[in-house]
C-alpha cells in the first residue's frame, strides 16, 4: 500500500514537539500549532515494509516517528547491514539535512506506522529560529555518521 496523508492529532503533535525540543517555545504543542509552524509538512501513514528513504537519494526532509518503528540499513558495496531500529519519538533524515548531502541509509517501516514528514523548507525556517533544535540535529547527525 502506498503511503497516504492522515490528519494530525494532538497526540502526534505532542510527539513531534518532544522530538524537536519545542517545549521552551510551545509548552502545549497541539495540532493547530503544527499546521501553522509546518505548513508544507504532513503526518503520513506508512504500511509495513514501506520505504521512506533510499540510501543515495538527495531529498532533505526529516521524519519523526509518532507511532510504529523503522529499520535503518546501510549498504557498503555489495554488503548491507541494519544499523538501527527506531521507534516512536525518534527522528531520522537529519544527516542529509544538516550536511546537505545524499541520504546515508535506507529506512523501511517494520510495522504500520504514523510518521510526520517535515518538509525541508519548513525545517530550514525552524532551524534558523531555534538554535537548540539546530544543535540537537547537528549532534544526532554527528552520532549517526
Amino acid at each position: 500500500m502506498d503511503p497516504f496523508k492522515i490528519t494530525i492529532d494532538d497526540e502526534a503533535a505532542e510527539m513531534l514537539g518532544k522530538a524537536l525540543k519545542l517545549e521552551g517555545f510551545f509548552p502545549e504543542f497541539k495540532a493547530p500549532h503544527v499546521q501553522t509552524l509546518f505548513p508544507h509538512s504532513a503526518l503520513w501513514f506508512y504500511s509495513k515494509d514501506a520505504m521512506m528513504i533510499r540510501q543515495g537519494d538527495t531529498d532533505r526532509d526529516v521524519f519523526v516517528i509518532c507511532l510504529g518503528s523503522v529499520s535503518v540499513t546501510k549498504t557498503f558495496g555489495d554488503a548491507g547491514a541494519e544499523v538501527a531500529v527506531l521507534k516512536a519519538g525518534d527522528l531520522f533524515g537529519e544527516v542529509a539535512l544538516v550536511r546537505a548531502a545524499p541520504r546515508t541509509a535506507t529506512v523501511i517501516a517494520l510495522e504500520d506506522s504514523r510518521i510526520f514528514r517535515l518538509a525541508q523548507g519548513d525545517m530550514a525556517y525552524i532551524l534558523k529560529q531555534n538554535n537548540a533544535l539546530s544543535q540537537h540535529l547537528l549532534s544526532l547527525a554527528e552520532q549517526r555518521r
